[in-house]
């Protein structure tokens, strides 16, 4: 059976503390299967007692910070900085018993960026992160991006021994933005054995991942779980936009998807 996880941020423990419990209730009602925290930096000492008092003992994947956190693991000269702001993904996936911590390969396009992405990846030294693959392009930090290609992560993935977190929307917009058949570039990112996904809606034509919720856009998202996902896989719902009020959408995606590919 496959395994539908929700997604939360440690901002929410702080700001978003109604939402928070409302996501607590569901998972431990069993309305979803696991889930992801995003784990901004300099987080861990403020919430890790919330997280641990709710999601203790809770099946959890941890979810890195990435550029917009000011995280560029391309830039040879922020090795150390980078090393201290995925210190709280860490801590947390210590604390939750994670044995996934997704992380981004860096900024801008280039050999010379991703060989120093794959360098500090592997200087890391830490077997749960996990690579996930990317856009072509940022719209937030306007900047082009590696590890696209099913052939950049494979280079991860033999360099480094690392696990590999297929995300559907970014391969599809990758697809698009290399003129490949989307399904052609699924195929070889599936190949690549990955340990867990990402899903969202969106535009199939696109180049932008637009994190829609399930019946927003024109993704296939049967054929996309079914031919492309393990039977028992970890799926991170990615969907939504904004400050979330509310659990209701997220229990709406399930309950959608469950029944799309049922």
């Amino acid at each position: 059976m496959r395994n539908f996880g929700l997604k939360l941020w440690t901002k929410d423990f702080v700001k978003n503390i109604e939402f928070v419990n409302d996501a607590e209730r569901a998972i431990k009602e069993g309305k979803f299967d696991y889930l992801e925290l995003f784990a901004l930096p300099l987080s861990y000492d403020e919430t890790y007692e919330s997280v641990l008092s709710k999601f203790g003992g809770v099946k959890v994947i941890i979810h890195a910070p990435h550029g917009l956190q000011g995280l560029d693991i391309s830039d040879k000269n922020e090795f150390e900085n980078n090393k201290k702001r995925i210190e709280d993904a860490q801590r947390f996936a210590d604390l939750l018993e994670a044995s996934f911590i997704v992380l981004h390969p860096g900024m801008n396009a280039g050999e010379e960026f991703l060989e120093e992405s794959i360098r500090q990846f592997g200087l890391f030294n830490d077997k749960r992160l996990t690579v996930e693959n990317l856009p072509s392009y940022c719209s937030q930090t306007k900047r082009l991006l590696h590890g696209i290609k099913p052939s950049e992560i494979k280079r991860f993935i033999d360099e480094v021994g690392c696990p590999f977190c297929l995300d559907f929307s970014h391969a599809i917009c990758g697809a698009n933005s290399c003129n490949i058949d989307i399904y052609e570039f699924l195929d070889e990112m599936k190949a690549l054995n990955p340990s867990m996904y990402h899903l969202c809606d969106g535009d199939v034509n696109s180049l932008n991942d637009s994190h829609l919720h399930f019946g927003e856009g024109d993704y296939d998202l049967r054929r996309l779980v079914l031919e492309y996902t393990k039977e028992n896989a970890l799926i991170t719902m990615e969907t939504g936009h904004g400050i979330p009020n509310s659990v209701q959408p997220w229990i709406s995606d399930i309950n959608y998807i469950r029944n799309v590919i049922s």
